[in-house]
C-alpha cells in the first residue's frame, strides 16, 4: 500500500474540514485540551489487557500466522472505536519461519556427537531441515575482521559483540535528562552492536556455519531474536549461552569439528498491515507510527499505545482535536528487507510540500524495566540478567523543530517522568549529511531521514529479544504514564501550524535538494543501509 494523505482517507471533502467554525457563523469553538485527563485515559489493567492479547502469543514473524491474528486483534478493535477510517492492505517479504514457532527447538548443535545447548536459532539462518551441516569449529576474537580469514567450510565462533557505550557520549546529544537519568557509567545493551557483519562475511566467506556465543546465561536468553534484517544467509546459524561457552571455546582450540542443523521453513509470505485515521477540526495532521511484529512484551507493544491514544482522542468531541491524527500500524521491522515505516517515510517524504503532515511520532519498546548483566553466582559460568528496581532508559529523540522541544521537555517534567533522555538523536553526529544525527535509535530514524518532523520514543533492554522475561519485563504502571505523555504531547503540538512544526527540517530539505547526502542507514543503529546492498547473499 502506498501510504498516502490522500489516499488513507484525508481528504478535505471526505473527513476533514479546514473551514473555522467561526468563518461558518457558528460560536467560537471551545478551548482545547493540552493534557490527557488521567481519570478517563485507560486504567493500567485495561492497557495490560491489551498488550497481553498483542504480545503474549510468543513469535510473531511478519506474515505468520501469529502475527496475522495479531493483526487481526487490533483490526477488530479499531472497527469498535467510533469515528474512525480504517484502511488495510499487505505487501509481500522473503519470509523465515522456525519449525513450530520456537527458536530455541529449530537450533541444534553438537560438538563431535554431543549434544550442546543452544540459546536458539539466528533469524533468518540458512534452514538444514532434519540435516547437521559439520565443520572445523574456528574462534576468531571480535577485533579481527573475518574477511581477512579463510572462513571455507569452517564453523565460525565469535563473542556476541556487547558494544558498551560512554554515558558521557550520549550526554552530549542531550536537550534535556530527567534528574535520575545516569551521567556516568556505560550503556551496554546488546541491540546496539548486532552480529549482522559477522554472517554477512560468513554467507560471502564459504562458512559452513556460523555461533554467536554470549556470555550470559542461555535460559534468560532462550529464544533470542536478532539480527533482524531479513537476509537469509547462506549458512545456519545460532546463538549459544554461558554455559556453552568454555565448551565450545575449548573445542575450538582443539579445532574439533562441530555440526550446526536449523529446522525452518522459507518463502513468499504476505504481510498485512492498518492505518487508521480520526478526524479532527483541521485536516492539519499528526502521524502515530509503530509496528505489529514482534517476540516479546517489549518488541512490539507499540500497538497498544496506537489503541489507547485512539480510544480515548475519539472519546473526545471533534471540537477538542484540533489536528486528524493517523495512526500506523506498519509491519516487517523484524525482516525490514521490506520495513513498511520505511515505505511510509518515503511516501510522507515525497509529499510533504503538498500534504497535511505536521508532525511524525514513532514508538516503540516503552513501559520497560531496566535489566543489568551482572557475574553470576560462585560456581556459574558467566553473567546472569537482574532486574534493577528502576526504569530502564528512555530516548526520547526529537528533530530540530524548538516548539517540539520545548513541549517534550515541558510534557517530560509536568508527567514527572524517569529516566528520560530528551535529545538530538542516537550519536554520533555526521556533519557531511542531513540529518546530522540520522539515528533516533529504531523506526523513528526512518522518519526523520526522510526528513519530515519527527520525534520518536524507545528503550533497548536486555529484555527487547528475550522472551524469557514475558510481562516482567514491563511495568505497567509506567507504560500507562508514558502512553499519557504521548498523548498530552500530541495535543500540544496541535496548536502549532505545519509552518511552525517544520523547523529547520526546512533547510534540510533545501539541503538534499542541492546535493547533500542523506543517511544511508536511515536511522538504524547497529545495522546496515539495506538488504540491496547485498544482493549476493
Amino acid at each position: 500500500m502506498r501510504f498516502s494523505l490522500l489516499t488513507t482517507g484525508l481528504t478535505l471533502a471526505s473527513i476533514a474540514l479546514s473551514t473555522s467554525p467561526s468563518s461558518c457563523g457558528a460560536p467560537p469553538a471551545p478551548a482545547l485540551p493540552t493534557s490527557i485527563d488521567d481519570k478517563n485515559f485507560a486504567s493500567t489493567k485495561q492497557i495490560r489487557q491489551v498488550v497481553e492479547r498483542i504480545c503474549g502469543g510468543g513469535l510473531r514473524l511478519p506474515g505468520s500466522k501469529q502475527h496475522i491474528r495479531v493483526v487481526e486483534y487490533i483490526k477488530d478493535q479499531l472497527r469498535g472505536i467510533r469515528g474512525l477510517h480504517i484502511k488495510s492492505s499487505e505487501f509481500e517479504i522473503e519470509g523465515w519461519q522456525p519449525k513450530n514457532n520456537n527458536l530455541y527447538t529449530s537450533a541444534h548443535l553438537k560438538i563431535g556427537n554431543q549434544k550442546v545447548d543452544v540459546v536458539g536459532a539466528v533469524g533468518y539462518a540458512n534452514p538444514t531441515n532434519g540435516t547437521y551441516i559439520s565443520g572445523e569449529l574456528f574462534y576468531a576474537p571480535n577485533f579481527v575482521s573475518l574477511t581477512t580469514l579463510n572462513l571455507t567450510g569452517k564453523i565460525v565462533v565469535r563473542d556476541y559483540p556487547l558494544l558498551a557505550v560512554p554515558i558521557q557520549f550520549l550526554n552530549t546529544v542531550e536537550y534535556y535528562a530527567t534528574p535520575d537519568a545516569p551521567r556516568i557509567g556505560v550503556y551496554e545493551r546488546p541491540f546496539v552492536s548486532t552480529p549482522g557483519k559477522d554472517l554477512l562475511d560468513c554467507s560471502l566467506g564459504g562458512a559452513a556455519g556460523y555461533i554467536s556465543a554470549f556470555n550470559v546465561s542461555r535460559a534468560q536468553l532462550e529464544s533470542y531474536y536478532t539480527t533482524h534484517a531479513g537476509i537469509r544467509w547462506r549458512m545456519p546459524a545460532l546463538f549459544t549461552g554461558a554455559e556453552q561457552y568454555k565448551t565450545i571455546r575449548d573445542a575450538a582450540a582443539a579445532r574439533n569439528t562441530a555440526s550446526i542443523r536449523i529446522d525452518a521453513e522459507v518463502g513468499r509470505r504476505k504481510v498485512p498491515q492498518v492505518i487508521a485515521t480520526l478526524p479532527g477540526r483541521t485536516n492539519t495532521t499528526i502521524v502515530l507510527a509503530t509496528h505489529t511484529d514482534g517476540d516479546t512484551y517489549v518488541q512490539e507493544n507499540g500497538p497498544a499505545a496506537l489503541l489507547t491514544l485512539a480510544r480515548y482522542f475519539a472519546s473526545l468531541p471533534k471540537a477538542s482535536r484540533q489536528n486528524t491524527i493517523q495512526f500506523a500500524f506498519a509491519a516487517s521491522h523484524l525482516a525490514y528487507q521490506r520495513d513498511s515505516d520505511k515505505t511510509i517515510a518515503q511516501n510522507l517524504d515525497a509529499e510533504y510540500e503538498t500534504s497535511a503532515l505536521s508532525f511524525v511520532i514513532a514508538i516503540e519498546h516503552l513501559g520497560t524495566r531496566e535489566i543489568a548483566s551482572v557475574p553470576a553466582p560462585s560456581g556459574t559460568p558467566g553473567n546472569v540478567l537482574k532486574f534493577t528496581g528502576k526504569g530502564e532508559s528512555v530516548l526520547w529523540p526529537v528533530g530540530p523543530v524548538t516548539p517540539a522541544i520545548d513541549e517534550v521537555i515541558q510534557v517530560v517534567k509536568d508527567r514527572k517522568l524517569d529516566n528520560i533522555l530528551v535529545a538530538k538523536g542516537f550519536p554520533p553526529a555526521n556533519t557531511s549529511q542531513v540529518p546530522e544525527y540520522g539515528s533516533f535509535g529504531g523506526l523513528g530514524g526512518y522518519y526523520h531521514t526522510a526528513l519530515v518532523p519527527t520525534m520518536a520514543l524507545i528503550s533497548g533492554p536486555w529484555s527487547l529479544w528475550a522472551p524469557s522475561f514475558g510481562a516482567d519485563a514491563l511495568d505497567f504502571e509506567r507504560l500507562r504514564v508514558q502512553y499519557m505523555a504521548i498523548g498530552d504531547t500530541v495535543l500540544r503540538l496541535s496548536k502549532y501550524s505545519k509552518a511552525e512544526l517544520a523547523g529547520n527540517y526546512t533547510l534540510y530539505r533545501k539541503q538534499r535538494a542541492a546535493g547533500v547526502p542523506t543517511d544511508p542507514l536511515n536511522g538504524n543503529v547497529g545495522q546496515w543501509p539495506s538488504p540491496d546492498l547485498y544482493s549476493q547473499v
